[in-house]
């Protein structure tokens, strides 16, 4: 029965396990896992070269008090309070060794409340929030959706473990790296966002386009630049042609034909997305962005 209760707890089929001790216990048998000893002589354990300690009865240490991880945001004060009282009946079922009651409510917690128990740890949360953001050592805070988003995904990946499926716990894993840079601590239970490798997030009164984070990034965007015109870029180009009566090529000027700083506002606005460009990139300016940003870029 040992060994049958020891290959249950490598296959972590610990339900099995714990059923296999209460057995052994109602027989007189006490397993010491951490010396990998058994003993049915009713003689207390001593530890190895330590002195002689009375090894606490799951009756003398009594149920285990849990706490609440994370701020259970989907969760009513009401539920709070009644799966309070359920972790807490859970664990005084673990105390008398009530093993199976104790797996019930597991299951009734998981299933209903979508709440998971970490034992080792004395804490309950909601699975999408027994992973926390690291706050003091994120390189970016995301805004809520995100956040959102992130716990759905760290909650799918605890289910994947708990499984023993690691192959879908190592995709979710690689997804939060890659669509989130999301790196994720197993052993505090938090997660941060980090900044791109070769790259730096930029400052929030720092010029330039948000989305331009690395090099690679600012030279692809250089070169895509001028293929096409953005909606808004469009509509404007039709209003002004309406309004001055005139074509694009009306109205058409090159750096070499007219003197870039003696144009005013409404000049600039006559001009066309990539005239505006060319402008710009003659006066050494960055070329990003739409066509009110470009205007303005040149007015000051």
């Amino acid at each position: 029965m040992i060994r049958e209760r020891m290959e249950c707890k490598m296959a972590r089929d610990f339900q099995t396990a714990d059923s296999i001790q209460a057995q052994l216990e109602g027989a007189g048998v006490d397993v010491h896992d951490g010396m990998k000893e058994w003993r049915a002589d009713g003689q207390q354990w001593r530890r190895s070269e330590r002195k002689y300690n009375e090894r606490p009865s799951r009756e003398s240490r009594g149920p285990k008090t849990y706490y609440q991880r994370g701020p259970g945001k989907t969760l009513s004060a009401e539920q709070i309070e009644t799966i309070t009282a359920m972790v807490a009946e859970r664990s005084e079922c673990k105390a008398v060794a009530d093993y199976n009651r104790a797996d019930e409510i597991f299951d009734q917690l998981q299933s209903e409340y979508n709440v998971n128990v970490d034992d080792k740890r004395a804490e309950w949360a909601l699975l999408s929030e027994e992973y926390l953001l690291n706050e003091a050592d994120t390189s970016f805070l995301p805004d809520e959706d995100v956040q959102t988003k992130i716990g759905k995904l760290l909650g799918d990946r605890i289910l994947a473990r708990k499984c023993r499926d690691f192959n879908k716990a190592d995709d979710i894993r690689d997804e939060l790296r890659e669509d989130y840079l999301v790196e994720i601590d197993d052993r505090s239970k938090d997660w941060v966002v980090v900044a791109p490798e070769g790259a730096r997030w930029a400052d929030d009164n720092e010029e330039g386009d948000d989305n331009i984070v690395s090099k690679q990034e600012w030279d692809e965007e250089d070169d895509n630049e001028g293929s096409d015109e953005s909606k808004d870029d469009a509509d404007i180009d039709a209003f002004m042609e309406e309004v001055l009566g005139s074509s694009k090529e009306e109205v058409s000027v090159t750096e070499d034909e007219v003197d870039p700083s003696s144009l005013d506002e409404a000049s600039l606005m006559a001009l066309t997305v990539p005239e505006l460009k060319e402008i710009l990139k003659s006066k050494g300016l960055k070329v990003g962005g739409k066509k009110a940003e470009l205007i303005e870029r040149l007015l000051n």
